[in-house]
């Protein structure tokens, strides 16, 4: 079970001794308080001797990321009165000239011996040595690592195997959007306690969960995610995460920003840390395939993953984007049979499109920016052909968009010309961020009737939480967190 330390940002010492007694009550089993973020140093600690868990007084130098500029003799000060308020441990900085003066001056305290990287993450070797020395000062060591990449997750993961061969305690910790994932799973690295913030809004760095939160994931708890570049737009965290809280599983759904280069060393990390599952976005449906151990028959159907499952070890790629298409035109009381349609686009989401059409009777037409990949597409369905700009006309009944053309961190603009719009028509922009694309506003100017990604995107959410659950959230649920991710 995870040990959880709430790290207080307050401006005065007695709303911080709030703080930690609401903490206290809150099930966290001990506190850090962060005087450096404080406009000035108090200098009535006495508050803080009612706080009855465990507590630690931070004083984090600005080299060190922290807001702290003044002398060591300041420094030195603080420390003495917190020990005599009834702090446990102090936070010092490796390197720090206070850490050989500690036996004589400090009585002798607790300390936590700390080292900040915010440009990114050594080697396993260097992290080890940080450690070691840190360790050596007959302190808890502390290393904390901007994650810029998935080797540096792998890094803190093999370097936290190593240190725990020593058998003694130490806090390795991930800062950033990635690094998140070592703060839910400390305990699987090993780390003797993992950092919290009092309440959602009041972080004392980047990527903390909040108290709240880590309690429900402390005991056991299920991780998953969404992986692509980029993911910053996407509502899946929101939706997931309310359903997780629907059905009283332990669960949390992260961001995973991953480049296509770096997707090989995610597939690692999700073992490594013990995640049950993951989505799967732009641009990574189609080729994240053939990294896996196996793909479902859903997946082998359309040719493209969008969820992946990971049972013992083993990565198993599924495809619920389907189930989601179908769902959008069984909403929208539009039966496909018999009519004709255009899909613009050839990636995972296209071929989604392409295999619920087909199944359905429709007659698809696929225009693509690059006509080969458009051909290829077509040649794994039925009543599927590609074709060019000079076929392009009002004659389809369906039109679809399933191009990131007009997404949020994605340019504007209109995938194809609104010339080919009608009166009359269904036209489905997959894109959900955000809700009215000029795509869609074109098409509603020309007199069709629309839908947005929306109902694809809790379908198949609903399906992929199945997968990793066994659970099923309601639509409701996960729709009202979309809209209020949305707005």
């Amino acid at each position: 079970m995870t040990k959880i330390c709430v790290s207080i940002k307050e401006p005065s010492a007695e709303g911080a001794a709030q703080a930690a007694q609401s903490a206290v009550e809150g099930g966290a089993d001990l506190v850090e308080v962060r005087f450096d973020l404080m406009p000035s140093l108090p200098h009535d600690l006495s508050a803080f001797k009612k706080v009855e868990i465990p507590k630690i007084a931070t004083l984090r130098t600005r080299s060190q990321g922290g807001g702290f500029d003044g002398k060591d003799a300041t420094m030195l000060d603080l420390y003495q009165r917190a020990l005599r308020a009834g702090f446990e441990m102090l936070d010092l900085e490796l390197g720090s000239p206070i850490l050989e003066r500690r036996d004589k001056e400090l009585r002798r305290a607790g300390a936590i011996c700390s080292h900040h990287d915010f440009e990114g993450t050594p080697t396993v070797s260097a992290i080890l040595d940080i450690l070691i020395r840190a360790s050596a000062k007959e302190a808890l060591p502390k290393g904390a690592f901007t994650i810029n990449s998935c080797k540096d997750l792998l890094a803190i993961a093999e370097a936290a195997r190593m240190f725990s061969a020593t058998e003694k305690e130490f806090v390795l910790i991930g800062m950033g959007e990635l690094g998140m994932l070592t703060r839910v799973c400390a305990d699987r690295l090993g780390c003797a306690f993992t950092y919290v913030s009092s309440q959602v809004g009041n972080e004392t760095a980047q990527g903390q969960l909040d108290l709240t939160t880590m309690r429900r994931l402390a005991k056991e708890r299920t991780v998953v995610g969404i992986v692509g570049d980029p993911v910053a737009h996407s509502l899946s965290p929101a939706i997931h995460n309310a359903a997780f809280l629907e059905v009283g599983v332990p669960g949390i759904y992260l961001k995973f920003p991953v480049r296509q280069g770096d997707l090989e060393d995610f597939m690692e990390v999700a073992v490594e840390y013990g995640m049950r599952g993951f989505n799967v976005t732009i641009p990574h449906k189609e080729v994240v395939g053939r990294l896996l151990d196996r793909l479902a028959p859903s997946a082998v159907q359309v040719g493209a993953v969008n969820t992946v499952l990971v049972e013992e070890g083993e990565l198993v790629g599924h495809n619920t984007d389907v189930h989601g298409v179908e769902m959008t035109f069984k909403e929208k009381g539009i039966d496909p049979k018999g009519k004709s349609a255009l899909l613009v686009g050839a990636g995972g989401a296209a071929r989604a499109c392409c295999a619920y059409l087909s199944a359905a009777g429709a007659k698809v037409k696929v225009y693509n920016r690059t006509k080969a990949r458009a051909e290829e597409l077509c040649r794994a369905f039925r009543n599927c052909q590609a074709i060019g700009p000079e076929s392009l006309s009002t004659d389809f009944d369906i039109v679809i968009n399933g191009t990131p053309l007009g997404m949020t961190g994605f340019p504007d603009g209109l995938p194809i010309p609104d010339n080919v719009l009608r009166p009359g028509q269904f036209v489905v922009d997959l894109i959900y961020t955000p809700p009215r694309t000029p795509f869609l506003e074109a098409a509603e100017r020309a007199g069709a009737s629309t839908a947005n990604g929306e109902i694809m995107l809790v379908h198949q959410a609903i399906g992929s939480f199945e997968l990793w659950t066994g659970r099923t959230p309601s639509f409701s649920t996960m729709s009202s967190a979309l809209q209020g991710g949305s707005q």
